[in-house]
């Protein structure tokens, strides 16, 4: 009888820490994102602090500090075009602690063979903004515009040389130019902004791209000379650069920034994320400070955003076909 009485009570605890471990599971709802963020999160930047993508993440991560109420952590890893950086979000904890902030280097390192990976092994949260960048080169260069680049280009191929950093959107530029345009430039790589802005100012190479907002300084003292402007129309900080259209250049290229996350991310952290993020996009201190950086605010989440990424890289991988760059 004891035995039996013991038996039943051995039933009774079990049956009740079982319903006790579901009360417990099923509580708020059972939701990934409950308490989310408890911690410090961290974005991994892939490049060098001091850029232009570096200015923008750090300001989305301060705006992004506020509606979330938790500390937003920028980490610089550079190299190798951004490649470097990336792999280490990528083989980051899927908790939602570490982000990766990108452009569109991450499928141009893909397609030409810097990198095994692309948008799609990771988790896209929201696109927050695209920059259109200005051709530059140094006052010592002759030019007055694109238009007598190109003649001074097709009459000696291959002499002007043009800063990029292998593997990324800067490399695109060029190669969109030389086939709008039928010349050919040589592309000489630098790792990151800086290094190509200082090269283009010592005239090290010919000509370089440069945001409104990276190149601000060497704008204003004349040490960098503006030829033309990659956006469908003009910059409205510097009105009197022509686009590259307006020089007979069919070419109107942007870096688009966003942020992505570890692919196996639960979809409901990720969803919260998107809407801090665009809370953030929609706060007029936030574009305030985007226009001060010469960028648009360009919002895009879920199916939006990846439709968007899948038209870069269809884009990209067929202008790059046609440059060369990479076997059709």
């Amino acid at each position: 009888m004891k035995r039996l009485s013991k038996c039943i009570v051995l039933s009774l605890l079990f049956v009740l820490l079982l319903a006790a471990c579901s009360s417990k599971s099923g509580s708020g709802g059972g939701s990934e994102a409950d308490g989310y963020p408890k911690k410090p999160i961290q974005l991994i930047v892939p490049w060098d602090a001091g850029g232009d993508t570096d200015a923008i993440n750090r300001i989305i991560a301060e705006e992004l500090e506020k509606v979330l109420d938790q500390t937003v952590v920028i980490k610089n890893i550079a190299g190798a075009s951004g490649v470097i950086g990336a792999q280490e979000a990528l083989n980051a904890q899927p908790d939602g602690y570490t982000l990766l902030a990108v452009h569109d280097s991450v499928p141009m390192s893909q397609i030409t063979g810097q990198a095994d990976f692309g948008y799609f092994d990771f988790k896209p949260i929201a696109n927050m903004t695209s920059t259109y960048n200005m051709i530059a080169t140094s006052p010592k260069n002759p030019w007055k515009n694109m238009e007598e680049l190109v003649e001074d280009a097709k009459k000696n191929p291959e002499k002007i040389t043009y800063a990029a950093s292998i593997g990324s959107i800067s490399q695109l530029e060029p190669a969109l130019i030389e086939t709008a345009a039928d010349i050919k430039f040589n592309i000489v790589g630098f790792d990151g902004t800086a290094q190509r802005m200082k090269a283009v100012v010592g005239n090290d190479v010919h000509l370089g791209s440069v945001s409104v907002a990276a190149g601000k300084d060497y704008f204003e003292d004349n040490r960098m000379k503006l030829l033309g402007y990659t956006g469908e129309e003009r910059s409205p900080e510097l009105p009197d650069i022509p686009t590259l259209k307006e020089q007979g250049i069919d070419v109107v290229s942007a870096v688009n920034r966003g942020i992505l996350a570890p692919k196996e991310t639960p979809d409901e952290i990720v969803e919260k994320l998107a809407g801090a993020l665009e809370e953030v996009s929609g706060k007029d201190s936030f574009k305030e400070r985007m226009a001060e950086l010469a960028t648009d605010v360009n919002f895009k989440k879920n199916g939006e955003y990846e439709e968007l990424l899948k038209n870069i890289e269809k884009d990209m991988e067929a202008s790059l076909k046609n440059s060369g760059l990479v076997d059709k």
